[in-house]
């Protein structure tokens, strides 16, 4: 499986979000300035917080008119804010750093959304598999573009397996629980949150889950992203947004009940009780004791540098990146 490859997928994956459908505030009494968020793959209970800055008027108290549509995946995302098709969204910290490397997708992480990796690949336990090397001559189902797909080959060479061997089936992320549960897959690549909702739509199976984080600490999650051009044209517009959006995200994992009915106000199709559960279980990956003194979108640098050297000395891209490469610092807390 060649990285190009994903990478080459994810842009075609990109141009689909333009065309999305999505939420949107509406009745405006005030010149709202419209604003499109994606994302980061497809609509589950894990981004419910979006939905929340919109139902509580975050994003409009800040100015926005914003209108949510569902991402594909994280190099997806960047390529589709970089493209201007969307403004805002959530994407993986390596996942972008190997396509600036690849592609110089011009743009920059504002925040953290998590702290830690969520990334994992999710099976059956009926398939037999319980340990990372039991993928090797597996076939997996992923969005081109998305975390798991994109560092496949890393994941790969710290567990023991050849990447080459896996077969890849792109998918669309709402397909994912019906191919592992009708076993037209022996796996799927999903964020360690979807364990509720893939028990519920496999009649109650019993998940395992592999996450990328035991298999290569050190990788921090998903990230809000903005095109180089905003950030430099718009900052003040790019702090407002950023803020409502971790107000939302705050507000969600406080209250993890009330923001999966909001979810579901929004998504009828999103199970709130499910959508919770994911909040819930979010809320590890997004908090931490600094998180907790100095702010939600905490960006550690050592830590956010840890991600991008990872990056580099396994992937040895010609263009090595850099923090400053993916990073703008002064929209969200972080460390010196």
């Amino acid at each position: 499986m060649k990285l190009r490859r994903y990478v080459a997928l994810a842009i075609v994956c990109a141009a689909a979000l333009a065309a999305a459908g999505g939420a949107s505030s509406g009745g405006a009494k005030q010149a709202l300035t419209p604003v499109t968020y994606a994302t980061s793959f497809g609509t589950f209970g894990r981004d419910a917080y979006a939905y929340v800055a919109l139902e509580k008027g975050y994003f409009r108290k800040a100015g926005f008119d914003v209108k949510i549509v569902p991402g594909a995946g994280s190099v997806a995302v960047a390529q589709a804010v970089a493209a201007g098709s969307v403004d805002f969204g959530p994407a993986d910290v390596a996942a972008v750093a190997v396509a600036k490397a690849e592609s110089g997708v011009p743009v920059k992480f504002l925040a953290l959304i998590q702290q830690r990796t969520m990334a994992a690949f999710f099976a059956l336990k009926s398939s037999g598999i319980a340990k990372p090397s039991d993928l090797a001559g597996k076939t997996f189902a992923d969005t081109p573009g998305s975390t798991v797909a994109v560092l496949l080959p890393l994941y790969a060479k710290r567990a023991g397996f050849n990447a080459s061997s896996v077969k890849f089936v792109p998918s669309t992320p709402p397909a994912l629980p019906q191919l592992l549960a009708s076993k037209q897959v022996d796996a799927v690549g999903q964020f360690t949150v979807g364990i509720p909702a893939f028990r519920a739509a496999t009649g109650n199976q019993e998940i395992v889950s592999l996450p990328y984080a035991k298999v290569v600490p050190g990788l921090v999650g998903l990230g809000l992203v903005a095109s180089e051009k905003m950030i430099r044209d718009r900052p003040a517009d790019v702090r407002k947004f950023t803020a409502a959006l971790l107000k939302g995200e705050k507000w969600a994992l406080d209250n993890p009940g009330a923001a999966g009915a909001i979810l579901n106000k929004y998504v009828p199709l999103q199970n709130p009780a499910i959508a919770a559960q994911e909040l819930r279980i979010m809320k590890f990956y997004a908090m931490s004791k600094d998180v907790r003194r100095r702010g939600l979108g905490l960006v550690d640098r050592s830590r956010f540098a840890s991600t991008v050297s990872i990056v580099n000395n396994f992937f040895k891209p010609k263009n090595r990146v850099t923090v400053g490469d993916i990073y703008a610092p002064g929209f969200a807390p972080a460390t010196k």
